[in-house]
């Protein structure tokens, strides 16, 4: 390996673990620029490095009381040792990245592209689309600055940051902000209104509020805190309906392959309408969920524990009783899986329990096989699940 590998190796690890210079971050900044394999490889080993936080987050889940509800629910017995054998798998995987990192960096002494790591997860990064149709590719750890007619835009600490340019005339500028598989991204629009986005989803949104409603259009799955101004509602479109709230939080998820849609309030108040029936609407309060049936356009109200519609933003998975399929379903929009399954059966089995969003997948699938009557089998990017 030359000399120069060498300082980018010491750079990328200094990065990951969070202790870079100025001068080694603008060093790191123009490496990236350099070529986009060195981009898709910096986003893949990091991703993977984000397992060393979600293994301290894991110190803090109440596994085992997951496990007993799981039991009581499916009417099994648990073995104790399960818990036991989680933790040796999620050190596997840490070892697992060192040997990876180790083989990408000195095989040849060159910065390889590939990275075989199977069922690995995404991470950190998202692709922002200004304006004028410039395409700027977000990752972990990037800053930079950016700036539209209306609004100057600063990227920091893997979020976007815009601020209203008070000296600028507003015009109807739009920028979007899009996820792939395994992706998730935030960022904070020009009132003040703070947006967690999940992977495969999409927002657009003006760079400056106009007018007398603040209005963003979002596919997929997205954690809103609204600023709250009673002069200027804040609206939410979606393909199917719209979300109406003046300061309040709430999670909405809207994915198109998905038979229901469901917007989760945690504080304030908000009302949907269907955008095909406008007059129809429905108010929910705090601890409620709007659940929007798309093959009859019928909405319902039920009460939910928030927190397992919104831990998604904290690296978790939390499940509560939901068919092995929901789960799988969430599962594949994180590591790009295609899933199989062998009978009804299989689709139908519960789950319960909530777990760090590991970044090998073997971890989850090894959890739920060992608290089910499941038989789950790994071909590469395939998931075969029996009864």
């Amino acid at each position: 390996m030359n000399a120069d590998n060498e300082k980018i190796k010491r750079i990328i690890v200094k990065s990951v673990l969070g202790t870079l210079t100025e001068e080694e971050n603008f060093v790191l900044e123009e490496w990236l620029q350099e070529d986009d394999r060195n981009r898709v490889l910096y986003q893949k080993l990091s991703s993977t490095v984000e397992l060393k936080h979600k293994y301290r987050q894991y110190e803090n889940v109440d596994v085992a009381e997951a496990f007993r509800r799981n039991q009581r629910r499916l009417h099994q017995n648990v073995p104790n040792r399960v818990m036991k054998r989680m933790l040796p798998y999620a050190v596997a995987v840490l070892l697992l990245f060192g040997g990876v990192f180790c083989f990408l960096m000195n095989r040849s002494g060159e910065v390889r592209e590939e990275v075989p790591v199977a069922l690995s997860a995404g991470g950190k990064y998202a692709e922002l689309i200004l304006a004028n149709g410039q395409k700027v590719n977000l990752h972990e750890g990037m800053e930079m600055k950016l700036r539209e007619r209306s609004s100057n835009i600063q990227v920091k600490g893997n979020v976007v940051y815009y601020e209203e340019n008070k000296d600028s005339v507003t015009v109807s500028e739009y920028n979007m902000i899009r996820t792939p598989l395994g992706g998730e991204y935030s960022l904070t629009l020009a009132d003040g209104t703070k947006v967690w986005l999940n992977a495969m989803s999409e927002l657009r949104y003006p760079v400056a509020f106009g007018g007398d409603t603040r209005e963003v259009e979002l596919k997929g799955e997205a954690y809103f805190e609204v600023k709250k101004n009673e002069d200027k509602p804040f609206i939410v479109k979606t393909d199917e309906f719209n979300v109406r709230v003046l300061g309040t939080s709430f999670n909405i998820s809207a994915y198109l392959d998905s038979p229901l849609s469901h917007t989760t309030l945690c504080s304030g108040h908000v009302r949907i309408n269907d955008r095909m029936n406008p007059g129809k609407e429905v108010d929910i309060l705090p601890g409620e969920q709007l659940l929007f049936h798309r093959d009859n356009r019928e909405m319902s109200v039920r009460e939910v524990d928030t927190d397992v519609f919104v831990s998604w933003r904290e690296g978790f998975f939390q499940f509560d009783n939901n068919t092995v399929e929901e789960v799988f379903m969430i599962l594949q929009r994180w590591y790009n899986i295609q899933v199989f399954y062998a009978n009804v059966e299989a689709r139908q089995e519960l789950f319960t329990g909530k777990l760090p969003r590991f970044d090998n997948l073997q971890i989850i699938i090894d959890l739920i096989e060992r608290v089910s009557d499941l038989k789950i089998e790994v071909r590469g990017k395939m998931i075969y699940i029996d009864k």
